[in-house]
């Protein structure tokens, strides 16, 4: 009996050492979280200053954006632009750098880029944005002249291109680097207007 109450009382010891670990990893825990959304908090608020000093603080997804690309002007949705977080492109039309980008005489946004190039990843952008699952197999083309220089504004721009969020893939580039895929056909066909006759 002796030896039941011993076994019971180191039972009761070891589950109350459990608790106090845990309970203590608990108040960790709860203060690195703390700190993480005191982090979060003052990064959001120099988001906004930076957004007041540079660029457009009141900045909306449902912007329309006039673009000067290599000399054609693109009328694009602000939304579509900063779809894909984290890359170049988002940073550059998110709004807090607005008054720092380089302007043609008629105040429009300029890249110094390629048109067409430019317009096919608008397209894609869009796809991406407002396509159903069951259309994202469609897929982007642009010709063998402008191959080269697609590539590299993909890259450039950082826009991911090879996978929709749920691993399939959208734009397949062949052995040759030739992209073949058209999204201006997908949007044409879910009725959205790009800007394109």
């Amino acid at each position: 009996m002796e030896a039941l109450k011993r076994d019971r009382a180191v039972r009761e010891n070891t589950w109350r050492e459990h608790v106090s670990t845990y309970e203590q990893k608990v108040v960790v825990l709860d203060k690195e979280l703390e700190n993480i959304n005191r982090e979060f908090e003052r990064l959001k608020q120099k988001k906004l200053k930076l957004a007041e000093t540079h660029g457009h603080k009141n900045a909306n997804e449902n912007d329309l954006i006039e673009i000067n690309a290599g000399g054609r002007v693109i009328t694009a949705n602000r939304g579509a632009l900063i779809y894909q977080k984290g890359t170049m492109l988002e940073a550059l039309f998110s709004g807090r750098w607005d008054k720092e980008i380089q302007r043609d005489g008629l105040d429009r946004i300029f890249l110094d880029v390629n048109p067409e190039c430019f317009q096919i990843i608008i397209n894609y952008l869009y796809v991406l944005k407002h396509s159903s699952e069951e259309n994202l197999s469609q897929y982007l083309s642009v010709g063998n002249e402008f191959k080269q220089i697609f590539k590299h504004l993909l890259l450039y721009f950082d826009i991911d291109h090879s996978a929709t969020q749920d691993g399939r893939q959208l734009c397949q580039i062949d052995q040759d680097g030739t992209i073949v895929n058209d999204p201006q056909t997908v949007l044409q066909a879910q009725g959205v207007h790009t800007g394109k006759a």
